[in-house]
């Protein structure tokens, strides 16, 4: 038997709830870009990623999920059509595609209703989304800090560049190049300590542990 494709909006698993997906379409990820011309020269200035030390940005994208559903009467439509739109209209969720099960999207819903015939029912959910796909599981690497000062590196395997949490028990010094920050007994976040794509060489020492959490996200 096959299994229904599924997304899932929130808790709201469409396949689980009777509907089909007749339709998912997420926009390509559009980069922000700002060039100014040159009066006096040939071309542009590329200023697009002036202001975000190289970094390129991107907009949201459009997602459009349309669900069709012909079972039950039409009186057990309307309630579902009912229950989609309540639940879902307005609100901000995750948003699993069938095609990524490991990674989500972030988005507010609008849920607009097709029809209800004798025959089936259709409803179309759209929603502007953050351009990234989210990993669904978040990245924990674990140091055990003594006196004596040890390296390790922290990778990034996604696109997304991240500013870690840090979450240290007891006194944790963390070195990043030629900065450092003492972390006690507390939870932090250090923008130095910026995880862009690839791998981070860090130094640690201290009386402690520290925990480096971040979730990584891909534009494909």
């Amino acid at each position: 038997m096959l299994t229904k494709r599924t997304v899932l909006f929130g808790e709201y698993n469409t396949a689980a709830k009777g509907w089909t997906l007749a339709k998912c379409q997420l926009a390509e990820a559009s980069q922000k870009t700002n060039y100014v011309e040159k009066k006096l020269g040939d071309g542009s200035w590329d200023l697009s990623t002036v202001l975000t030390d190289g970094l390129p940005r991107y907009k949201n994208r459009n997602l459009t999920v349309t669900l069709e559903c012909s079972e039950g009467t039409r009186n057990d439509r309307l309630q579902l059509v009912s229950e989609i739109v309540n639940q879902l209209d307005g609100f901000e969720h995750h948003i699993v595609l069938p095609d990524h099960p490991d990674h989500y999207l972030v988005g507010r819903l609008h849920v607009k209703v097709n029809y209800n015939d004798l025959a089936h029912a259709s409803v179309t959910v759209t929603s502007s989304c953050l351009p990234w796909y989210y990993r669904q599981a978040e990245t924990v690497v674990n140091l055990n800090a003594t006196g004596t000062e040890r390296g390790t590196n922290i990778v990034n395997n996604g696109r997304l560049a991240i500013v870690p949490t840090l979450e240290a028990v007891g006194s944790v010094l963390l070195k990043y190049g030629t900065n450092s920050i003492n972390v006690t007994d507390s939870t932090t976040k250090w923008p130095t300590l910026l995880l862009t794509p690839g791998s981070h060489a860090v130094k640690y020492s201290g009386e402690g542990t520290l925990k480096i959490k971040y979730r990584e996200a891909v534009l494909e």
